[in-house]
């Protein structure tokens, strides 16, 4: 069985593009959620992750913890299901590949890394050019930029760019929502909801 982190973004989306594109086919998409029951980063509601896996037609598994347990949670979900390939939208951050790589080796598990080492506006481009439909939710704070709620395309790639943010936000600047693209066998329609604060971002609730 091969899994997907899965996010919700358009990088584990893209990742899983690349994959399917190659003749692969995943079985599950694995959702990490915070003791609260949202993804960490971008926010998004456990019901958010579903719709999303229901319109790309992959079933998603979903993992609850706090940080301290997050190994823990996710070993029991890879070995309970019996997955023995797990794909991650990792593009350049060694430290997150190095622990990801430790991890996998001790419970026989190979990870794959279909988008690792490019260039992360030729990967930006990319995504926009396969077809794929994505939102910004999420902000880092030290981002003066008014990006949150843009549409992420070839416009807003070149603001991010022409400001010196990366493309694929990659050094955590900002998160998307991926609702529609090659995968998707129908759009995910939803509105934004509530602004949310913490310590290190400003997002939007995405509700339906």
């Amino acid at each position: 069985m091969i899994a997907a982190m899965w996010s919700g973004g358009k990088d584990s989306c893209l990742a899983v593009q690349r994959f399917v594109k190659s003749g692969g086919k995943v079985d599950r998409l694995i959702c990490m959620l915070n003791e609260n029951n949202t993804s960490r980063a971008h926010g998004l509601s456990m019901e958010a992750l579903s719709r999303q896996s229901e319109a790309v037609g992959i079933e998603a598994v979903f993992g609850s913890s706090t940080w301290e347990r997050y190994g823990d949670v996710l070993r029991r979900i890879i070995e309970e299901l019996g997955i023995r390939r797990v794909i991650f939208g990792d593009i350049f951050l060694e430290e997150h590949r190095s622990w990801i790589e430790s991890f996998c080796s001790k419970i026989d598990v190979r990870p794959v890394f279909p988008l690792w080492g490019d260039d992360t506006l030729s990967l930006a481009e990319e995504f926009v050019a396969e077809g794929f439909e994505a939102y910004i939710i999420a902000v880092r704070k030290d981002v003066d930029v008014p990006i949150l709620s843009k549409k992420f395309d070839e416009e807003l790639i070149e603001t991010l760019v022409n400001a010196g943010i990366d493309p694929c936000g990659e050094n955590g600047e900002f998160h998307t929502f991926v609702v529609d693209g090659p995968l998707f066998k129908r759009k995910v329609e939803f509105r934004f909801g509530r602004v949310w604060e913490n310590e290190k971002y400003l997002g939007l609730e995405v509700t339906f």
